[in-house]
């Protein structure tokens, strides 16, 4: 279909109008766009994948236990209000309580003060040098009057120093 264009004119003449046929369209060029990507895809295939098991001489599961031994410990001694609960903390740990950031005690989710805890249930996975861990608890207090539950995900990192906390992230479990 023909176009209609100025067409060009000296200056202080009129334009005159003339028909122009527009080039065919260019077509997108995917068949080339498709085989770069092919090639790039090709490429990163072949590449080696992070394993996510452990060095030689690690042994995962006794890796685990220490991380989750550390988790637990840490719980237990911040139920109590013990400063040997910082002990565990890596430097610059910081924690999020109900989605809240705490600097001070209790900075456990249910804690409402002093009391004592109890583990239910606990997950732990550890890659490399970091591991998480992911705890229910319960919170006694009051001689016993006064029972909350919380649920914690604790990341920790493993210095020469052995397992430290360096995140925590606790919220308390609604009683449904």
């Amino acid at each position: 279909m023909p176009r209609w264009r100025v067409a060009s004119a000296p200056a202080g003449a009129a334009p005159t109008w003339e028909a122009s046929v527009a080039p065919p369209a260019r077509r997108p060029p995917f068949p080339v766009i498709t085989a770069f990507a092919a090639v790039v895809l090709a490429g990163c295939a072949g590449r080696p994948v992070p394993s996510a098991t452990a060095p030689l001489g690690v042994d995962p599961a006794r890796e685990a236990a220490a991380a989750r031994a550390v988790a637990e410990a840490f719980v237990t001694a911040e139920a109590r209000g013990d400063e040997a609960a910082d002990t565990l903390l890596a430097p610059g740990a910081d924690f999020i309580n109900s989605g809240i950031a705490v600097e001070a005690r209790p900075r456990l989710a249910a804690f409402i003060g002093r009391g004592e805890a109890t583990i239910e249930t606990i997950r732990t996975e550890v890659s490399g040098a970091l591991a998480w861990v992911v705890a229910v608890y319960r919170w006694t207090g009051g001689g016993g009057r006064i029972v909350q539950r919380g649920r914690a995900t604790l990341v920790l990192e493993r210095p020469a120093a052995g397992w430290r906390i360096r995140h925590v992230h606790s919220s308390a479990v609604p009683p449904w």
